[in-house]
């Protein structure tokens, strides 16, 4: 599969974005509205709003794919073009992952459920396709795989209940496609930072303290020491963007990957940009470690290329510079 060179124009077309309020999906509506589409925001009321400085270029609908009446009328009414998804069940401000391990059973209706509800409405209402956020968690431990970075063909095999789900909606997604009735691109997300991010989690802890740092206030950490896979928050709103408007078909599933780096290393950097800044680290034992990924299908098959690496995105989030997407 190669890239095509033309991507389809979004100026003036219909995309509905399914948890369009959340941490990932406010970024992507800002990406559509740049890009000069007209955004449905599809969801629940949040008790965060990311999206007020961009209000007046969307439509706000309030709703839940687990309403199947309520999913059907959105398309009726609006018939969106495109549908991007970034629904996931959260309680309150407790994270996906621990949200998983505290409600398997709400994760499930809205995750896969509700998921599988929004693909079938979007199937009826004849949605040229359909871009999702699945998440690198659908592999298994680190250490049931070589050293090597996995890649699509490599099994799948979660532990955490939220990469459960996550591996149930791939199914789904792939069922709908076999059926020859929609197009459905997922993208494996790795850790995702950037501003936004409201809700407790690995990355939050992260995102702390570079928002200490640039208060000036000191800081502190505990946290492994052991390489992760990271990607600026901008960085995959344009890599869902650049699989909605690819000009030719897309594989199903990809995973997305930004640059590799540990918390020690991201420490540095912040030390470098700020020598006064006073930053406490504790190293500790991983709790949960995944395999490292490969993304590189993605890249050659859409043509994305991410912008922010290490030194660009612990830029970006010490408001060293604006992060710019061309």
């Amino acid at each position: 599969m190669t890239p095509s060179s033309a991507r389809q124009d979004l100026s003036g077309t219909t995309v509905l974005v399914a948890g369009g309020r959340g941490f990932v999906g406010s970024h992507v509506v800002r990406a559509l509205v740049r890009a000069g589409a007209c955004p449905v925001v599809f969801g629940p009321v949040m008790a965060d709003d990311l999206l007020a400085d961009v209000a007046d270029a969307l439509t706000d609908v309030t709703g839940s794919i687990e309403d199947r009446e309520a999913v059907a009328a959105v398309f009726a009414r609006y018939r969106p073009r495109f549908v991007v998804s970034c629904v996931a069940h959260g309680a309150g401000r407790l994270g996906l992952m621990r949200t998983g391990e505290a409600d398997l059973s709400r994760s499930i209706a809205v995750n896969v459920s509700g998921f599988s509800t929004l693909l079938d409405e979007a199937a009826k209402a004849g949605v040229s396709r359909v871009v999702w956020a699945s998440s690198t968690v659908v592999y298994g431990p680190a250490s049931a795989y070589g050293p090597a970075p996995v890649t699509e063909d490599d099994p799948t095999g979660p532990l955490p209940a939220y990469g459960l789900t996550k591996e149930l909606a791939e199914r789904a997604a792939a069922y709908h496609s076999r059926r020859g009735r929609l197009e459905v691109v997922g993208l494996r997300l790795p850790l995702v930072l950037g501003p936004g991010l409201w809700y407790e989690g690995v990355a939050s802890a992260i995102v702390r303290v570079f928002t200490e740092v640039a208060a000036g206030q000191p800081a502190n950490i505990a946290f492994h020491d052991r390489p992760l896979d990271f990607m600026a928050v901008s960085d995959v709103a344009e890599a869902m963007l650049a699989a909605l408007t690819h000009g030719a078909p897309l594989r199903g599933i990809y995973n997305l990957a930004g640059f590799t780096a540990s918390v020690p290393d991201i420490l540095a950097r912040i030390r470098d940009l700020r020598p006064a800044a006073r930053i406490a680290y504790e190293r500790i034992a991983p709790a949960a470690l995944f395999p490292l990924v490969d993304g590189s299908r993605f890249e050659a098959d859409a043509g994305f290329q991410p912008v922010l690496d290490l030194d660009g995105l612990v830029r970006s989030l010490l408001n060293e510079t604006e992060p710019a997407h061309v």
